[in-house]
């Protein structure tokens, strides 16, 4: 052991092996204290990091926040903090909507751009209540079970991982300090003394004399003749142009049209609450270039009170090549067939009534816009039948002409 201890001394004197044994124990020691006697605790961690459950609570309340505010940015940002759980959590949102429609789903998909897939159900009657001015309220979605996370997984992990290491440095100090390991080095360094006064001679080598190379004769090449340089002659230019030539052109069949691409393509949806509802949308060309804007807004109410009761809505195409805005007014049953609210909302536009699948075209100078009314539901509260919208969903497609 002693000598064990001595050795070991030895080996440390040596600075690069002073210094690999000083970075091993540091390792230990600093891993030791950073995860069993100071713990990692997390602090002002992402949606990412929630729970299952946790998470599905915090896209829905995003998705519901989206639809009343319509900010993209701020859509964006709460979808990317959700990291690779967005998609998984988009997916269990599917199965348990909760108080969410399907279209505010595909819309939020369609601003954050995801391809992860839309819900195929919304609350319905069996699944939803009504408060008492109609609106339709989804019960929260029963998420089951939540999952479960044991701290004994983690530190079996750790435990491992501080094994791997001790045994690592173990191998080290022994390449380092023991492979080489001379067993007569006790005997060797008592023979070292006696024998310093004893002088060792040896043989010295002559030098070694250079060489002289002579240079290798250079090869006679003998000098080919050169060859008259060729004059550049111009082409044929008659013979280039069919000059003198009787040709027929050629006549080629014109290639088919493809199918004209929307320009720019979008879903909004109006739900009874939103007394601010004006949706607007820009596009511009593939290049870049500006080229218009359009939006639905709510341009007439029923009734008194809140929350509002829209009873039309206001559909318009703006283009910048084009000195006047088109409009069309998508109005209720009741609205389109009152004459006098008719007669009043002519002015803004020309009057669509409402209907399940409606579609219509607004077009101005070098634009065309195809709009959908998806679908809608009307509200029960005590005013004329099919007078005012529980929701609405609309599809706008604008086309270059």
């Amino acid at each position: 052991m002693e000598n064990f201890l001595a050795d070991f001394r030895e080996k440390l004197k040596v600075p690069r092996n002073l210094a690999i044994f000083t970075a091993i124990i540091g390792l230990i020691v600093g891993l030791i204290l950073a995860w069993v006697v100071f713990p990692v605790k997390w602090k002002d961690a992402s949606a990412e990091h929630l729970r299952a459950d946790e998470r599905v609570v915090y896209l829905r309340n995003a998705i519901n926040s989206y639809t009343m505010t319509g900010r993209v940015k701020e859509a964006q940002m709460a979808w990317d903090s959700l990291g690779n759980n967005a998609a998984k959590t988009l997916e269990e949102l599917n199965k348990t909507p909760g108080f969410l429609f399907a279209e505010q789903i595909e819309r939020f998909a369609l601003a954050v751009d995801t391809t992860a897939p839309v819900p195929v159900t919304q609350p319905g009657e069996g699944n939803a209540a009504v408060k008492d001015d109609g609106t339709v309220i989804g019960l929260r979605p029963d998420d089951g079970s939540a999952e479960t996370e044991t701290k004994g997984k983690g530190l079996l992990w750790l435990g491992i991982g501080l094994l791997l290491l001790l045994l690592i440095g173990a191998g080290l100090v022994w390449w380092f300090f023991f492979k080489n390991k001379d067993t007569e080095l006790p005997f060797k360094l008592s023979r070292r003394d006696e024998d310093k006064s004893a002088g060792t001679f040896s043989a010295v080598r002559p030098a070694a004399t250079p060489i002289k190379r002579e240079p290798a004769p250079r090869p006679v090449v003998a000098e080919e003749p050169e060859e008259p340089e060729e004059k550049p002659t111009l082409p044929n230019l008659a013979g280039l142009f069919g000059i003198g030539e009787k040709q027929k052109p050629q006549e080629t069949a014109p290639e088919p049209l493809q199918a004209a691409k929307p320009v720019a393509q979008f879903m909004t949806t109006y739900m009874l609450g939103d007394d601010m509802y004006d949706e607007s949308f820009t596009f511009d060309a593939p290049n870049g270039e500006f080229l218009g804007e359009c939006g639905v807004s709510s341009s007439d109410t029923i009734g008194v009170g809140e929350p509002k009761k829209v009873s039309a809505f206001d559909i318009w195409l703006f283009d910048k090549n084009d000195i006047q805005t088109v409009t069309k007014v998508v109005m209720s049953k009741h609205a389109f067939e009152d004459g006098a609210t008719r007669q009043r909302l002519e002015i803004r536009g020309e009057p669509i009534k409402a209907e399940e699948g409606k579609q219509f075209i607004l077009e101005t100078a070098t634009l065309r816009m195809e709009g959908k009314l998806v679908n809608f539901q009307y509200g029960d509260l005590p005013l004329p039948d099919d007078s005012y919208f529980q929701r609405a969903t609309m599809e706008l497609a604008v086309y270059r002409k």
